[in-house]
């Protein structure tokens, strides 16, 4: 346990006394129902801030969005409203690439999780997580919904770096949302494009931050100008998000990898606009330092 001075506390309790955990919760779970454009808005702001609480932020609400994209409508039934209720704060750990955590069969249905994931971005100062583990017989992975008091479930931050550790840790058949094995459908594969989308806002407030600090002159309004393609382009993949989520289960593969297109196009304008910005911060600094 950390006690209330660790950061990673002070950021989940400044979220938590934020009014913003429901923000992206659909009205009908009792959330406020805010579609992505005023969730990515939120990101950018808490960014230009904070970049840290930012990305706790876009982390939480990834995951309910996840819920929603992955489970049935019965676990968003379940998981949702109460999240709203209890304040519950989300966190991830999960990594397609990544299959040192491992499931293995229950006899009396579900699944054991044994093993351990690096870098679980605030796994320790959260309340259920979403996390995947490989499940050596079907040859693919599961993602499951889970609290983060579940028994054999450890959580620790050596060296700045969040430790998951699994040891037997207990997963119902109600705790999955994609079991092993299944090939993943187009609505849920707007999970990644969704993360993406979320990580460029990130880097567009940083990028922002740093316009704001810099002197308006040449460079930095070349940099404004990349910051304001990648807004636009937020803004656009922004609106095809949203089509697509409409869409429901009617969505197509073809129109699923249009907008992973185009939010990997924002991702590597946003990309480009904090290099830069960071760039003219530092030669900034250089000259600040050599005159005086």
């Amino acid at each position: 346990m950390f006690s209330v001075a660790h950061p990673t506390q002070r950021w989940s309790q400044a979220l938590r006394a934020s009014n913003l955990l429901s923000l992206s919760v659909p009205r009908e779970y009792g959330g406020r129902g805010a579609g992505w454009d005023e969730v990515l808005q939120t990101v950018r702001d808490l960014s230009e801030r904070d970049g840290t609480l930012a990305r706790l932020f876009a982390v939480h609400h990834l995951q309910l969005a996840s819920v929603l994209l992955l489970g049935s409508r019965e676990q968003s039934e379940r998981l949702l409203p109460r999240s709203v209720e209890c304040e519950w704060l989300w966190g991830e750990a999960v990594n397609h690439q990544e299959r040192r955590l491992l499931a293995r069969e229950h006899r009396r249905g579900g699944f054991l999780l044994q093993g351990g994931r690096h870098d679980c971005f605030g796994a320790e100062a959260v309340d259920w997580l979403l996390l995947s583990a490989w499940h050596a017989p079907s040859d693919g992975l599961l993602i499951a919904a889970l609290p983060t008091d579940r028994d054999g479930l450890d959580r620790f931050e050596p060296n700045g770096g969040s430790l998951l550790r699994c040891h037997e840790v207990r997963l119902h058949p109600e705790d999955i949302l994609q079991p092993p094995g299944l090939p993943w459908t187009p609505r849920a594969q707007l999970r990644g494009s969704l993360a993406a989308l979320l990580q460029a806002n990130l880097a567009l407030g940083l990028a922002m931050r740093v316009c704001d600090g810099l002197p308006a002159r040449t460079m930095v309004g070349g940099l404004r100008r990349i910051v304001g393609l990648g807004l636009r382009l937020s803004e656009q993949a922004t609106v095809s998000l949203e089509s697509a989520l409409l869409a429901g289960n009617s969505l197509s593969f073809t129109r699923g990898a249009a907008l992973a297109t185009l939010v990997a196009e924002t991702a590597v304008v946003a990309q480009q606009a904090v290099e830069l910005g960071l760039r003219q911060e530092g030669v900034r600094a250089r000259l600040l330092a050599g005159a005086t």
